[in-house]
C-alpha cells in the first residue's frame, strides 16, 4: 500500500513539473506568459526567462537583476520582441516570428519554476482569390481554384451565396467544379481557415462565370495564339532549309 501511494505521488510530482500552457499564435501577433500567482514576491532578486527551440538549443530571452535594476535581452532574435513586467514576472512577446516557436521556462532567484509554456507560431491564412477555367458544351461548367500565393496549410471551405457548404478539404485540394444554374446571381466563395485565423475571398458570380461572349473570346484568343506559334515555327523551319541549301 505504501509503495502504491508513493508511486502515485511521484507521478503527480512529475506531471506538475511539466505542466503549463500550450499556445498557438500567428506571425506578427503577440502573447503573454504569466508565472504562477505569488511566485514573484517583494524579495525577488532576479527573473530570467529562457527559450528552448525544437532543436533543443536553450537561450536567455530576457533577464532582470534587482541589484542594479537592470534588464537585458541577451539573444538577438528576441530584441525588439520581448518585454518583462518586473512586478508580476510576465513575459510579453510582440511581432512574433516562426523562430519564436519553442518552450519557455522561468527562473526566479536562479531557481527554475515548474510551469512551462509551449508556443507554436504559424503563418496565418491570407485572403484568397478565385481563378476560373470554364468550358462550353451541352452542360457548361467551370473549375474554380482557390489561391492565396502563400503556404498551403489551411483548410479550404467552399460556399454558395445561400451560405451552404459545398466542399471542405484540408490543404492542397482547392478546386471546385460547378455547373450553370438558372440564377445568374448565384455566387461562390472560398475560405482558407488555419489554426489562428480564416480569410474569405470575394464572391465569384455565375453571371461572370458563364458569360458566353467572354468564354468565346477567350477561346478565340487561344486559337489565334496557337496559329501564330505554328506559323512562326513553319517560317523558322523554311529558313533553316534555305540556309542548308545555300
Amino acid at each position: 500500500m505504501f509503495f502504491r501511494c508513493s508511486h502515485i505521488l511521484w507521478i503527480l510530482i512529475l506531471c506538475e513539473a511539466v505542466s503549463g500552457d500550450n499556445v498557438m499564435k500567428a506571425v506578427n501577433s503577440e502573447t503573454t506568459f504569466s508565472p504562477v500567482s505569488g511566485s514573484v514576491y517583494p524579495g525577488t532578486t532576479s527573473i530570467t526567462w529562457k527559450h528552448r527551440d525544437n532543436a533543443g538549443v536553450v537561450v536567455k530571452v530576457i533577464e532582470w537583476e534587482r541589484e542594479d535594476d537592470s534588464t537585458a535581452i541577451p539573444n538577438s532574435k528576441f530584441r525588439s520582441h520581448a518585454s518583462l513586467d518586473k512586478r508580476t514576472g510576465e513575459l510579453t512577446l510582440r511581432s512574433l516570428q516562426l523562430t519564436h516557436t519553442g518552450v519557455y521556462t522561468l527562473d526566479i532567484n536562479s531557481k527554475e519554476q515548474r510551469k512551462q509554456f509551449t508556443l507554436t507560431v504559424i503563418e496565418p491564412s491570407r485572403k484568397p482569390y478565385i481563378k476560373k477555367e470554364c468550358v462550353l458544351g451541352d452542360v457548361p461548367k467551370c473549375s474554380l481554384s482557390c489561391d492565396d500565393d502563400g503556404p498551403s496549410e489551411s483548410t479550404v471551405i467552399w460556399k454558395n451565396s445561400a451560405g451552404e457548404t459545398l466542399y471542405r478539404r484540408d490543404r492542397n485540394t482547392r478546386i471546385l467544379t460547378v455547373t450553370k444554374s438558372s440564377d445568374p446571381e448565384n455566387s461562390y466563395t472560398c475560405t482558407l481557415k488555419s489554426a489562428v485565423n480564416e480569410e474569405t475571398s470575394d464572391p465569384m458570380y455565375e453571371r461572370d462565370l458563364f458569360d458566353v461572349d467572354s468564354i468565346a473570346q477567350s477561346n478565340i484568343a487561344i486559337i489565334i495564339a496557337t496559329v501564330i506559334a505554328v506559323v512562326l515555327l513553319l517560317i523558322l523551319f523554311i529558313w533553316c532549309l534555305l540556309r542548308r541549301c545555300l
